[in-house]
């Protein structure tokens, strides 16, 4: 089953993401909905306790994990999106 990246903000701790397995994009963000709404919190354990809302910004489906990246600031590990696109997992390193 395909994997998918949704982009979650929350109140209290920021913008992260939480990985789910769906059939696609539409059940990734329903999967994730549903969750925020029984009040399964999504926020890192370190940064809150209790969120109080939850908005989702982007579903995203992955193509490749931990591929490597090359540039200009360092490498580092990251994702490579069905859209091409590439999202740094880690800070860069020399």
């Amino acid at each position: 089953m395909p994997e998918f990246d949704v982009t979650v903000l929350t109140f209290r701790s920021g913008t992260h993401t939480v990985r789910v397995e769906a059939t696609d994009p539409t059940d990734a963000r329903n999967q994730v909905q549903a969750e925020c709404d029984r009040g399964d919190s999504h926020c890192p354990a370190e940064s809150c306790t209790d969120d109080v809302d939850s908005t989702l910004l982007d579903v995203r489906r992955v193509s490749l994990d931990d591929v490597v990246i090359l540039s200009a600031n360092g490498v580092g590990l990251g994702t490579l999106y069905a859209d091409d696109t590439l999202r740094r997992k880690e800070a860069a390193h020399g």
